[in-house]
C-alpha cells in the first residue's frame, strides 16, 4: 500500500511540476494561478488532440493504416524481420513493441521515426539461426542492408533542405521562401539574414491550397518570393511551363522560373503506392529527384 501511495503522490508531484512547466513557456505572460487552473498546457493531452484532427494531420501528410505495418516495419528493420516472424523471442519487450506500433497505426499520419523507440526493443527478440552458414549470411546481408539504407536515409532522403537553405541564406534578393512537402526548414541556417526573410512552412498541405498561400504572398510588380518544393511533384508541373498550353497547363498570373535545384534529394514522404502504382511511384520519386527553388512573379496587367 505505501508503494502505491509514494508512486500516486511523486507521480502526481511531477505531473503538476510538468503542468506548470509548459504553461509558463507557452504562456506570453507569467501563469497565475487562475491560469493553471482554468487554461494550463497539458502538452500529452494537446498531443493527442491535435493527432486524432485529420485536417490537421492532412497538413504532414496522411497515410494508409498499414503504412507502419507493410512499410515502415520493413525498411527500418530489414533482415531482422525475417527472424522476427520465424524466430521471435515471446518476451515483455515484443509485446511491448508491437502493442505500440498497432496504438500508433490508428493514427493516419505515419513516418517510420514514430516507430524509432520500438526498434530496439524489436531487434532484441529475435533467435539467430543455429547453422553457422546461416549466420554468416545474415550478419553480411544484416550489414549491407544497414550501409545501404545510411546512404538512403542520411544522404538523400530530404537530402537537399540544409544545402538549400544554405543557398538561400546566401542570397541578398530573398524576401518571402515558402517551403512544402519538406521537412522543417532551420530558419537558424539564414546566415544571419533570418529577420530579413519570411519563411512560411506549408508542410504538406493540399496542392491546391499552396497555390493560393502564394498567390496571396506574391504581389504584382515585387520580387524575391521563392517556393522551395520537390521536383517530384507533378502537380507543380502546370505551373512551371513543363506542360505545353492546352496540356492541363493552369491558366494563372503566377509566373515559376526555375533557379536552383540541389539533385541529391529524395521525397520519400512522397510514395503513393496506393493510387499511382508500384513502378510509377518509384519512377516518379527516384527518377524526378532534388529539391528545386523556383523564382515566383505575378503578370499584372
Amino acid at each position: 500500500p505505501f508503494s502505491l501511495l509514494s508512486l500516486l503522490l511523486f507521480g502526481t508531484l511531477t505531473t503538476l511540476l510538468a503542468i506548470i512547466i509548459d504553461t509558463a513557456f507557452y504562456t506570453s505572460t507569467s501563469p497565475t494561478l487562475s491560469t493553471l487552473l482554468h487554461t494550463p498546457t497539458i502538452t500529452p493531452l494537446n498531443n493527442i488532440l491535435y493527432n486524432t484532427q485529420p485536417s490537421n494531420l492532412a497538413l504532414h501528410g496522411l497515410h494508409p493504416y498499414y503504412q507502419h505495418t507493410l512499410i515502415n516495419l520493413p525498411l527500418l528493420l530489414g533482415p531482422v524481420l525475417l527472424l522476427l516472424l520465424t524466430h521471435p523471442l515471446p518476451t515483455l519487450r515484443l509485446f511491448s513493441a508491437l502493442s505500440g506500433t498497432i496504438l500508433l497505426s490508428l493514427f493516419p499520419h505515419q513516418e517510420p521515426r514514430f516507430l524509432l523507440p520500438a526498434i530496439p526493443l524489436l531487434v532484441s527478440s529475435i533467435r539467430l539461426p543455429r547453422s553457422r552458414k546461416l549466420q554468416r549470411w545474415w550478419f553480411g546481408s544484416w550489414i549491407i542492408f544497414n550501409a545501404c539504407l545510411g546512404v538512403l536515409m542520411g544522404t538523400y532522403h530530404q537530402g537537399g533542405v540544409i544545402p538549400t537553405q544554405l543557398w538561400l541564406g546566401g542570397r541578398e534578393d530573398v524576401r518571402d521562401v515558402l517551403w512544402w512537402k519538406t521537412y522543417s526548414p532551420p530558419i537558424w541556417m539564414l546566415d544571419g539574414n533570418g529577420n530579413g526573410v519570411n519563411t512560411t512552412d506549408l508542410m504538406g498541405m493540399k496542392a491546391e491550397n499552396m497555390i493560393e498561400e502564394v498567390g496571396v504572398v506574391v504581389r504584382c510588380g515585387s520580387e524575391g518570393t521563392y517556393l522551395v518544393a520537390p521536383r517530384s511533384s507533378e502537380f507543380l508541373d502546370r505551373y512551371t511551363g513543363s506542360r505545353e498550353e492546352g496540356d492541363g497547363k493552369a491558366s494563372t498570373d503566377l509566373r515559376f522560373k526555375e533557379v536552383w535545384t540541389y539533385k541529391k534529394h529524395l521525397n520519400l514522404d512522397d510514395l503513393d503506392f496506393a493510387e499511382d502504382g508500384v513502378w510509377a511511384t518509384v519512377e516518379r520519386v527516384v527518377g524526378r529527384r532534388g529539391l528545386t527553388v523556383w523564382k515566383v512573379t505575378r503578370e499584372c496587367p
